[in-house]
C-alpha cells in the first residue's frame, strides 16, 4: 500500500455497498442506530445487516455472516464485542471488504491487553488489504454519498465543512452544534484510535474533495509526525485547516492517552508545525465553527488591512483594540471617502477608521460606507458592527423591511468586489437582518472579539497561501 491510500479512501467516502456487522433489534445498540441512520438518510447503495439471530431488520434481509452476503461489500461497519472482532475481520478478508469501520471500544485505549488485540486486528486486515477506521470510534457521515454511518441520532445537513475528530463524544457534540446553528457538513469522521487510517490520510482525501472547502479537526495527538507534516503541507496548500489540539498539559496528555491511545508529544512542537504549514489553531469550541463558517462562505482577503463600519462609537473603540491586539492593520480613510460621507452624515461623525455612523437610523449610509471601503485597494477585509438594530430596539418597526432589504444589498457587495465581510450583532438570530446576512453568505457573530479572531484567521491563511504560491512560482 502507498503511504496515502486514496483508492481505499474513495471506497470509504463513496461506497457502493455497506454491511453492518452487529446489526441489532435493540434500538439502543450501536448496530441498530447506525443501520437506521444509513436507511433514513437515504443511502443509495446496497445495505446488508449481518446478525446470525435475525432474519430481517428494519425491512432488510439479514445475513448470518458477511460471507453469506451475495454481492461485493465496500465498507463493513463492525459493532460487535471486542474479543470477537478478530474473527469478524477474518470473515471480512474472505469476503473482500475494502474498508472496515470498527465502532467497538476495548482496544489500545484500555492498556496492554487491548493493545495486543488491536495489533491482531490490524495484522489480519493488512493481510487482506483492508483499511481500518478506528477502532473505538463513532463512525462517519458523508453528505455527497448520503451515507450516515455514525452512532448519533443527529445528522447535519449537507454543506462544505468537513470535520475530523479523535473524540466520539466531541464529534457527537459538534453534530448537535452544527444542527442548532444550521451549519452543513460535507463529511464528519470519528477516527478513534487510528490503528490504521490516521488523520493524515483523511486530510489527503479531503484536500481534493470538491464538496469540502474547509476542514475543522479535534485532535489529541498523532502517531506519525512526518506523515502528518506531509499531509499538512499538501492539504493547506489547497484549503484552510482549523485545529483544536488538546492534551496541552501533562494531565491532559494522560487523559488523551487513556481516551484514544493518542501519542500527544510536546505541545510547543505542534505550535511550530501548525505555524509552518498555515494551520489555524483554536482553543475554544465555538471558534472552530466561527472560523469555518467564514472560510466556507467568504472569499479570501489579499492582506490584513481592515475597514470597520460601526453603528456606534463604543464599538469602534472595542474593534480597534481587538483588531490591533491581533496584529491587524486599520488604515486611515482616504480623503474622497471622508468627503462622500460628509454629504450624508452629521458634521460630528468621526472621519476615521473605524467609521462611526453616529447611530443613524437610515440603513443606506451603512451600504454607502461599506461599498466605499470595498472599492479601496488598501482595505482587504470589512467588518460591520451593530447594523440593523434600530427598527427593533427603538420600537420603529417600519424601518425593519428597509434594514432587511439593505442587508441583502450589503451582502451582495461581497460577491461584487470579492472581498470578505463579517458582521457583528450582539442580539443574535432573532433579528431578521441577521438571517438575511447569513442566508446570503455573510457570517454574523455575537461579539467583536470573536469576529476579530475570524478576521485574523482569514488574513493569516491568505498570507500563508500567498507565500506557498510565490514559492512555487519561483521554482
Amino acid at each position: 500500500m502507498s503511504e496515502f491510500d486514496i483508492e481505499h479512501l474513495k471506497y470509504l467516502f463513496e461506497p457502493r455497498s455497506v454491511a453492518i456487522i452487529g446489526a441489532s433489534r435493540n434500538p439502543k445498540a450501536w448496530g441498530h442506530v447506525i443501520l437506521k441512520n444509513i436507511i433514513n438518510y437515504g443511502f443509495e447503495g446496497k445495505v446488508y445487516p449481518v446478525n446470525p439471530k435475525a432474519d430481517n431488520l428494519l425491512g432488510l434481509k439479514c445475513y448470518p455472516d458477511i460471507r453469506n452476503v451475495p454481492d461485493d461489500v465496500d465498507v463493513a461497519i463492525i459493532a460487535v464485542p471486542a474479543k470477537i472482532v478478530p474473527r469478524v475481520m477474518k470473515a471480512c478478508v474472505e469476503k473482500g471488504v475494502k474498508v472496515a469501520v470498527v465502532i467497538t471500544a476495548g482496544f489500545s485505549e484500555i492498556g496492554p491487553e487491548g493493545r495486543e488485540l488491536e495489533k491482531e486486528v490490524v495484522r489480519i486486515a493488512k493481510k487482506g488489504n483492508i483499511r481500518i477506521v478506528g477502532p473505538n470510534c463513532m463512525g462517519l457521515f458523508v453528505a455527497k454519498s448520503k451515507f450516515d454511518a455514525a452512532f448519533t441520532t443527529i445528522a447535519p445537513k449537507p454543506g462544505n465543512i468537513a470535520f475530523i475528530s479523535q473524540s466520539g463524544a466531541f464529534a457527537g457534540t459538534m453534530m448537535y452544534w452544527a444542527t442548532m446553528r444550521d451549519i452543513g457538513f460535507s463529511a464528519s469522521i470519528s477516527v478513534g484510535n487510528q490503528a490504521d487510517l490516521e488523520l493524515s490520510d483523511y486530510l489527503m482525501y479531503l484536500a481534493d474533495d470538491d464538496t469540502t472547502k474547509v476542514t475543522i479537526a479535534y485532535i489529541e495527538g498523532v502517531k506519525d509526525g512526518r506523515k502528518f507534516m506531509r499531509a499538512l503541507e499538501y492539504y493547506t496548500s489547497k484549503k484552510p485547516l482549523v485545529v483544536m489540539k488538546l492534551g496541552r498539559t501533562s494531565s491532559g496528555a494522560k487523559a488523551a492517552s487513556s481516551h484514544t491511545a493518542a501519542m500527544t508529544g510536546r505541545d510547543e512542537l505542534y505550535d511550530v508545525v501548525f505555524k509552518k504549514y498555515g494551520v489555524i489553531r483554536v482553543y475554544e469550541f465555538d471558534d472552530m465553527f466561527n472560523i469555518a463558517r467564514a472560510f466556507a462562505n467568504l472569499p479570501l482577503p489579499k492582506g490584513d488591512r481592515v475597514g470597520v463600519v460601526s453603528a456606534g462609537g463604543g464599538w469602534c473603540v472595542e474593534a480597534s483594540d481587538a483588531l490591533e491586539s491581533l496584529g491587524l492593520k486599520l488604515p486611515p480613510l482616504p480623503e474622497h471617502v471622508i468627503r462622500k460621507m460628509d454629504e450624508i452624515l452629521p458634521p460630528f461623525w468621526n472621519r476615521r477608521n473605524p467609521m462611526d455612523l453616529v447611530a443613524t437610523i437610515d440603513p443606506e449610509p451603512f451600504k454607502t460606507a461599506t461599498e466605499l471601503l470595498m472599492k479601496e485597494d488598501h482595505f482587504d477585509i470589512l467588518m460591520l458592527l451593530g447594523y440593523g438594530n434600530f427598527g427593533r430596539i427603538s420600537n420603529l418597526p417600519f424601518i425593519i423591511p428597509k434594514e432587511d432589504a439593505v442587508a441583502k444589498e450589503i451582502a451582495d457587495l461581497v460577491k461584487k468586489y470579492k472581498k470578505p465581510l463579517v458582521a457583528v450583532n450582539v442580539f443574535g438570530k432573532e433579528f431578521s437582518n441577521v438571517r438575511v446576512f447569513e442566508e446570503n453568505g455573510v457570517p454574523v457573530y455575537l461579539s467583536i472579539e470573536k469576529a476579530a479572531k475570524v478576521v485574523k484567521a482569514l488574513a493569516d491563511y491568505a498570507h500563508y497561501l500567498k507565500s506557498v504560491q510565490e514559492g512555487e512560482s519561483s521554482k
